[in-house]
C-alpha cells in the first residue's frame, strides 16, 4: 500500500473534512514528519520520496521567495519539482524534527551557510550541493564502501564567470517585470556573476555502469533511500551552460521487490516516478555520456 494513501488515511482520521483528492501539503507534510520521527533515516527517506510520487515536474521549481532579488518562486512547494528540488525537499522532509525545521533544513540543504540568496544557492552538484551539504553533516559518502577500487574519478573545469554569462531572461522569477525590465534584471544578473571562479577542477567518485549493469552483488550493496548522482559528461549541455558539468541528474535509490529504482523528477515524463536502473542506464548507453553514479546517504546531525 502506498505511503501516500496511509497518510491521506491519517489525516481524514483525525479531520473530519471530506478531500476530492489528495495533494501534498504543509499539513500532509506536518504529519508525515510526526510520524517518521522514530524510524530509521532509510525508511524515511523511501516514505517521504514516495508521498511525492506522482508529483508534477517543474523546471527551476524554488527561488528566493518574494524577497528574492532575481527569483521570487517558493522557497518551498509540494506542487512540481525538477532533479534536484525534489531532492532537496525529501532531504528536508527527512531530517527535520517539525515543520519550522524543516524549513529551515531546505534552506540549509539548497543555500552555503543557509544564506538565502541566488549566488549562494547551490547551483552545482558537484561543486556545490555535495561538498555544503557534506559540511552540513546532512550526507556522507558511499561510492568507496560500495565499490571499493572499481570506483572511478570524474573531473569537470567548472566555470562559474561562464555560467553567469550564459544565463537567459527565463532566470528572472519576479512578478509583474516587463520583457525589458528582465532584460535589466538579467544584465545585472551577469554582471554580478563577472568576478567567479572561472575554472574549478572537481572531481567525483562514481561507480561505472559496467559494473552497475553486470555485478549484482556490487548492485546489492547499494541501500535502499541512498541519493544517486548520476556522473558523465555532455558535450552539448556544456555548450547550452557555458560550463563542463559531471553530475547529469540526481534522485533516490529504492528497492522494492528484488529491484533497484531510481526515484527522481523526470522532464521526460513529466513527474516524479519510479523507474528501474538498470533500464534507465540502458537508455543511456548508446549516446556514451554517462559514465555511472555516484552513492552518498542521508545522515542524521
Amino acid at each position: 500500500m502506498s505511503y501516500r494513501y496511509l497518510i491521506f488515511l491519517y489525516l481524514f482520521l483525525v479531520s473530519l473534512d471530506s478531500f476530492a483528492c489528495f495533494q501534498f501539503n504543509d499539513q500532509a507534510a506536518i504529519q508525515l514528519i510526526t510520524l517518521n520521527k522514530k524510524k530509521s533515516l532509510q525508511r524515511r527517506s523511501e516514505l517521504a520520496s514516495d508521498a511525492l510520487l506522482g508529483s508534477f515536474y517543474q523546471s527551476g521549481a524554488l527561488g528566493e521567495g518574494s524577497m528574492g532579488k532575481y527569483d521570487q518562486y517558493p522557497l518551498y512547494r509540494f506542487d512540481g519539482f525538477d532533479c534536484e528540488t525534489y531532492v532537496d525537499t525529501v532531504v528536508a522532509l527527512v531530517l527535520a524534527s517539525n515543520f519550522p525545521d524543516f524549513k529551515k533544513k531546505l534552506n540549509q540543504i539548497r543555500y552555503k551557510h543557509g544564506q538565502v540568496d541566488f549566488f549562494k544557492r547551490n547551483h552545482f552538484p558537484s561543486a556545490d550541493w555535495i561538498p555544503n551539504n557534506k559540511r552540513n553533516g546532512f550526507i556522507q559518502e558511499l561510492t568507496y564502501a560500495i565499490a571499493g577500487s572499481k570506483a572511478k574519478i570524474s573531473t569537470a573545469l567548472i566555470s562559474r564567470k561562464s555560467w553567469y554569462s550564459h544565463l537567459s531572461v527565463d532566470r528572472i522569477h519576479v512578478p509583474f517585470l516587463s520583457s525589458l525590465e528582465k532584460e535589466v534584471y538579467l544584465a545585472q544578473l551577469k554582471k554580478e556573476g563577472i568576478n567567479l571562479a572561472s575554472n574549478e577542477r572537481i572531481n567525483i567518485a562514481y561507480i561505472p555502469v559496467r559494473e552497475i549493469m553486470q555485478n549484482v552483488k556490487l548492485l546489492r550493496r547499494i541501500p535502499t533511500g541512498s541519493l544517486i548522482f548520476l556522473v558523465g559528461h555532455d558535450d552539448y549541455l556544456t555548450y547550452q551552460i557555458g560550463t563542463q558539468m559531471n553530475v547529469l541528474h540526481m534522485g533516490f535509490a529504492i528497492w522494492d521487490n528484488g529491484q533497484l529504482f531510481l526515484r527522481m523528477a523526470s522532464s521526460r515524463a513529466e513527474r516524479v516516478l519510479d523507474v528501474r536502473l538498470q533500464d534507465y542506464l540502458e537508455t543511456y548507453r548508446a549516446l556514451d555520456t554517462l559514465k555511472g553514479i555516484s552513492i552518498w546517504g542521508i545522515k542524521s546531525t
